[in-house]
């Protein structure tokens, strides 16, 4: 079975006949012909009922139909990527950032090692929970940042970072005092401001929340900032994000009784051990550990 031979096949399939086929292709009907018919004898099998006036598909060449076009677009776009290594000066580094570490000091590190390589196409999706290791999983990313969520055997990890949670609410949404705690019942019937899971794997639920209470999910830690500061709920959350807000005023920092109100989470740097790493992915990995 040959790249050519499927082309030919889909492309009956899509323009309706051999002729048109052949003529899409700028080959002579003949030769379409012949490939199609290659094909079907590689698998002893008959794709098209050839008894009416135009070629129509069987079961099976309609079930086969749809797996080749996959098949077809997966090796153009692998064609594709390849050619954009060979012109590349550099190859590709791939990078999935926790949501959680819009943080100066990481993104600063980051920074620093795209200066030392300033042909590197960089590419940094931001996930949160399950996503930020399901793309290494997928073979999206070359390397990891965020917190150990998920993490097994299949990873090896070096802390770089440290990140304080916090949590907030706007002074006016609750009758409240500076350094009182609360209980869990007076938050119970505000929204708890979530994050979304960007995974779509196996996504995790989560775990600093409060049983029976509301809860909103948006996409991101900006839209997260938004509504707290619009008195529309609480949350936890970084403190560096928030960090302006807090100093003047507009969102107080409180202590939930029996809830894991402040804690400090470290980042990492995250990769797969049985994954081939790049030459950039290596020295990335190189350069945080001379950061420690």
């Amino acid at each position: 079975m040959t790249n050519e031979q499927l082309k030919a096949f889909i492309c009956v399939v899509e323009q309706g006949s051999f002729r048109s086929a052949a003529t899409a292709l700028h080959k002579t009907q003949p030769s379409v012909s012949a490939a199609v018919k290659s094909l079907e004898q590689h698998f002893n099998l008959c794709f098209f009922d050839r008894s009416h006036y135009r070629p129509q598909l069987t079961d099976e060449g309609r079930a086969f139909y749809a797996q080749a076009k996959k098949l077809l677009q997966q090796a153009t776009q692998l064609e594709m990527y390849g050619h954009q290594l060979a012109s590349a000066v550099t190859p590709p580094l791939a990078i999935s950032l926790s949501a959680m570490c819009a943080l100066p000091a990481v993104l600063e590190k980051i920074k620093h090692f795209w200066n030392q390589h300033p042909q590197m196409h960089l590419q940094v999706n931001t996930e949160h929970l399950s996503g930020v290791l399901e793309q290494l999983k997928l073979e999206k990313a070359d390397l990891a940042i965020g917190p150990l969520l998920g993490i097994d055997h299949n990873f090896e990890y070096i802390e770089i970072s440290q990140i304080k949670m916090i949590t907030v609410i706007a002074p006016h949404l609750l009758d409240i005092s500076p350094g009182i705690q609360i209980s869990q019942q007076q938050l119970r019937n505000l929204p708890h401001i979530l994050i979304s899971d960007t995974g779509s794997v196996a996504p995790f639920d989560h775990v600093n929340v409060l049983l029976g209470g509301q809860r909103w999910y948006v996409n991101d830690y900006q839209m997260k900032k938004a509504l707290l500061i619009s008195a529309m709920g609480w949350a936890r959350i970084p403190e560096h994000i928030v960090q302006h807000q807090l100093e003047d005023g507009s969102l107080l920092k409180i202590d939930v009784e029996n809830f894991n109100s402040q804690s400090t989470v470290p980042m990492y740097l995250i990769k797969l051990k049985n994954s081939p790493s790049s030459s950039l992915a290596k020295a990335f990995w190189q350069d945080m550990l001379n950061y420690k």
